[in-house]
């Protein structure tokens, strides 16, 4: 375009100037390199025969390549040296607004070439549309067939999966016809083999068997149905499915998902008389004639199709009555308990329904929404229920009833109590049996019924029962009679509570005073008490439950019960509380040696754990331990996060500490028995051994000396040990 503007300028300015052949050829081809490189094939030759037609014409073309402008001083006169020609004003004007008319031409071009590429790139704003569908449906069994034609507009380039039908639909036959453009008629339709669709673009059916197999196709997988088609193309559509129908009652419910359509139009049939629709989808139209009724309706894009609607029979006629009965039989070792379900179907009236039972049964429950009362009366061989109530034949009775048959002793065989009904034509049932508590329960021969695996019974009298069922049985009419044969074994106690951790401290004195606090963490679930047996010439000082006083008893035999609390559950384990007791007990006084004895109270729960801190007087030597407890260095186990807990009672802790443990204590009283003797002076000491004597602690032994002491023990390294962390502090006498 630049070299186009520069020429033109150029030439704008000449008169009537002379031009030399040479300048003129020069132009020329200016002008055939602008045109080759901007111009359409369409009109290049145009404007090539227009130039060239002028140059034949005149010889030569005027050339002032002036000096007036600077664009042009490519075209420069200086080098024309041969030949000259006159060149009119009028043919250059006329010349130069066809020039012009072309340079708008190809302006025009480009801006068209451009919107062009520009929509070829701009994306589809949906891949497809199913712009309409058409549903006619009638209603034949347990299944309404539907015959369906859709409009199906594939935009996208190439293959796409269009969802159809979910997989509860079963399809029976499927024509699919390719639709190609066509210019619009006059009322804007495609007429069809058999239809006129509305289409915003008009297009014309055409039947190309083998195009249209390997255009479109129906495939299934586990999700439902999908057309799988390549586009862009338009499909005409004919689909012929069936829709399983519900019945519930005598309700019947039909529902189904139909293709994401513009809009569907659904038209259903029901042949037959005494319709009542019940449920119906918005702007549903009811049509009713010759006795068939016929359901219209509009669904938008995502509706559901669903429709519910009962047959009111005619009264006049008449149906077998029926009684379907659903017990469970639970066994106890007091009684059998018999939970009953009773459905009544076509009953016109409850006044002729009985219900006979034997005499030695309890009745303990009659429940229905259909009866307005119930009463018993018995007979000479047999006791009876009698209702009354209302009933529609059309609907269903159900009665539920609870009965059970004392047991005097075991073991025995028993005839399990069963419901006879009178004023039904037929009667059906199942029956489970359950057993509680230990009991061995084996079911005996039948002379009327069918034993059956138990597995096999409904599932409500499994999701009714308590325990596994252990036999089942199904029967037919009133002359169903099952016994068992029971037997009752003792039962074992078994531990309903534990202690999980104990943690006791024991401080002795030298005037023959023992005071000790124990933690009991326990789990219970249901004892009542914790029974203490506590040591000779023991009394109870404090006692706390979960940090709480509480006031324990005491039996004749001395025992003392302190009361417990049940465990709280969490997450199916049960939770542990504490129980802590402070006793003070009457001792022996130290003398300068002998025996010393040391004692915890005994329980009647068993101890998974107990640990024991005894303090007793300084300037004594202890050894020789024996005991049901263990003399440690340090225990062995640590307690849980739950088991510290801060004791309400204090004990002091001056003296001498020994650690002793035991793990799983469920008999006997838990005590310690040891040697001791006291230290007369700096050198000298009552010695504890048989022969030898010990070094007395905190006291400096010359090295001489040294050679004829014995070796300390581990264990008196031990307590050595303990004496440097313990404050050296003589208790003070009487302090209790």
């Amino acid at each position: 375009m630049n070299n186009l503007k520069k020429w033109y300028y150029s030439i704008s300015r000449l008169n009537k100037r002379q031009i030399y052949s040479h300048e003129t050829f020069k132009v020329l081809e200016t002008l055939k390199v602008f045109l080759r490189e901007t111009l359409y094939p369409s009109l290049r030759h145009i404007l090539f025969g227009l130039v060239g037609g002028v140059f034949i014409s005149l010889g030569c073309v005027p050339q002032l390549f002036a000096e007036e402008a600077n664009e042009a001083e490519q075209f420069s006169l200086s080098a024309l040296k041969t030949g000259e020609v006159l060149f009119s004003w009028d043919e250059l004007k006329k010349l130069l607004e066809e020039i012009e008319t072309l340079k708008q031409d190809i302006e025009r071009l480009k801006k068209e070439k451009a919107q062009a590429q520009k929509a070829q790139k701009e994306p589809l704003p949906v891949e497809y549309s199913i712009t309409e569908s058409h549903f006619t449906g009638e209603v034949k069994g347990s299944s309404a067939q539907f015959k369906a034609k859709f409009s199906v507009q594939v935009l996208k380039d190439g293959w796409l999966k269009v969802p159809f039908f979910h997989d509860d639909v079963g399809i029976e036959a499927i024509n699919i016809n390719v639709l190609k453009p066509l210019e619009a008629s006059e009322n804007g339709a495609i007429a069809t083999d058999d239809s006129t669709i509305s289409q915003p673009t008009a297009i014309r059916l055409q039947n190309e068997q083998k195009e249209e197999a390997t255009l479109a196709q129906f495939v299934r997988d586990t999700q439902g149905y999908y057309l799988l088609a390549k586009g862009p193309k338009a499909f005409a559509i004919q689909v012929t499915f069936r829709v399983p129908i519900q019945v519930k009652g005598l309700i019947y419910r039909l529902s189904f998902m139909p293709p994401r359509a513009v809009i569907n139009h659904v038209t259903l049939r029901i042949a037959e008389k005494g319709v009542n629709v019940v449920q119906k989808t918005a702007h549903s139209l009811i049509k009713e004639e010759n006795g068939i009724t016929t359901i219209e309706t509009v669904l938008s894009e995502r509706d559901t199709l669903k429709l519910g609607w009962k047959v009111e029979k005619d009264s006049s006629i008449s149906r077998k009555s029926r009684a379907i009965l659903h017990s469970l039989a639970s066994v106890d070792k007091s009684d059998i308990s018999v939970s009953s379900t009773i459905v009544l179907k076509h009953v016109g009236s409850l006044n002729n329904i009985a219900f006979h039972f034997p005499l030695n049964v309890e009745i303990v429950n009659v429940t229905s929404l259909d009866i307005e009362q119930w009463a018993t009366e018995k007979l000479e061989e047999s006791q009876v229920i009698k209702m009354t109530g209302h009933s529609d034949p059309r609907s269903a009775v159900k009665i539920d009833m609870s009965y059970r048959l004392r047991l005097s002793s075991l073991p025995a065989d028993i005839a399990i109590p069963a419901v006879e009904i009178m004023g039904t034509d037929t009667l059906e049932g199942f029956l489970g049996v359950e057993v509680l508590g230990n009991l061995e329960v084996n079911a005996k021969q039948l002379q009327s019924g069918i034993l059956i695996p138990a597995k096999n019974l409904p599932k409500k009298l499994w999701q009714k029962a308590a325990n596994p069922l252990l036999y089942g049985y199904q029967f037919y009419g009133n002359t169903f009679r099952p016994s068992l044969s029971i037997r009752r074994y003792q039962e074992i106690q078994t531990v309903v509570a534990n202690v999980d951790f104990v943690d006791c401290v024991t401080h002795r004195t030298l005037e023959g005073k023992s005071i000790t606090r124990i933690l009991y963490f326990i789990r219970n679930n249901d004892r009542q008490f914790l029974t203490l047996t506590l040591p000779k010439n023991s009394r109870i000082w404090q006692v706390f439950l979960n940090g709480k006083p509480v006031k324990p008893a005491q039996k004749d035999t001395g025992e003392i019960l302190v009361p417990m609390k049940k465990s709280a559950s969490q997450g199916g384990d049960l939770q542990s509380f504490s129980i802590e007791i402070g006793y003070i007990t009457e001792v022996n006084k130290l003398s300068l040696k002998g025996d010393i004895l040391n004692q915890l109270p005994a329980i009647d729960i068993p101890i998974s754990y107990l640990r024991w801190r005894l303090y007793l007087p300084e300037y004594y030597e202890y050894s020789k331990f024996e005991g049901l407890l263990k003399n440690v260095a340090q225990f062995s186990k640590v307690p849980k996060k739950h088991h510290f807990t801060k004791p309400q009672i204090d004990i002091p802790t001056q003296g001498r500490r020994f650690l002793f443990e035991k793990h799983l204590i469920v008999e006997g009283r838990p005590y310690i028995r040891g040697k001791y003797g006291q230290f007369l002076g700096d050198d000298l000491f009552l010695s504890i051994h048989s022969s030898g004597r010990s070094q007395p602690p905190a006291v400096k032994r010359k090295a001489d000396r040294m050679d004829f002491m014995p070796k300390k023990s581990k264990e008196a390294e031990v307590y050595e040990y303990d004496r440097q962390e313990i404050p050296q502090q003589q208790i003070a006498p009487n302090m209790f």
